[in-house]
């Protein structure tokens, strides 16, 4: 059988490239994604659309490289990951810009993560507020609080840049990318998994 033809800048089939509908936003906060290597195969992460979106976003994989470790350390970092050892974000408000460093993961493969590793273990964290139930309907999450990646960066961006719509075109793209997926389910199965109205 002959492999579709993928767009090399999303990756996605491409007929289902999203690449023309990408914005090109300039962020003053710097963004970081370290990313477990399951979720560079799945067709519908959302970290490749904030990387390729934000004019100051990294994409590296884990286990960190010793490059990227190099670069990290030299920095101001902030980790973005809820629990109880976090501060709120909003402390950061009015402060310089810091690196924001997200974890790109299921939160199973997150948690083993920050346990291996001794840099992202040791990293300040801080957490999001409370929100509105994740647009990211497409993935099972632990509770209707939990954001994708992508929903994460365009919360903690819009508090510490002080406007909650400046990377709301960032959210479009993810919803066009929902959108066709589900378009080719069968309603049944839609229903089933996918209803807004179904508890997760």
């Amino acid at each position: 059988m002959t492999k579709r033809q993928r767009c090399e800048n999303c990756t996605r089939p491409l007929p289902l490239c999203y690449c023309a509908r990408l914005p090109n936003i300039v962020n003053h906060w710097p963004v970081h994604i370290i990313q477990h290597p399951s979720e560079s195969r799945h067709a519908l992460g959302t970290a490749r659309i904030a990387h390729l979106g934000l004019s100051e976003a990294t994409l590296t994989s884990y286990p960190i490289a010793p490059e990227d470790l190099e670069t990290l350390t030299s920095q101001r970092i902030a980790l973005i990951y809820p629990g109880d050892h976090s501060e709120p974000l909003e402390q950061l408000q009015g402060s310089s810009p810091r690196r924001l460093v997200f974890i790109d993961a299921t939160w199973r493969k997150s948690k083993r993560m920050l346990l291996e590793s001794s840099f992202l273990g040791q990293l300040p964290r801080y957490t999001l507020p409370v929100t509105a139930p994740s647009r990211y309907r497409i993935r099972k999450e632990p509770s209707d609080q939990s954001l994708s990646t992508l929903e994460a960066i365009v919360s903690a961006l819009g508090i510490l840049e002080n406007d909650d719509k400046r990377y709301l075109p960032l959210l479009e793209v993810m919803d066009t990318l929902i959108a066709q997926q589900t378009s080719r389910m069968p309603p049944e199965v839609l229903r089933e998994n996918y209803s807004q109205d179904k508890k997760v």
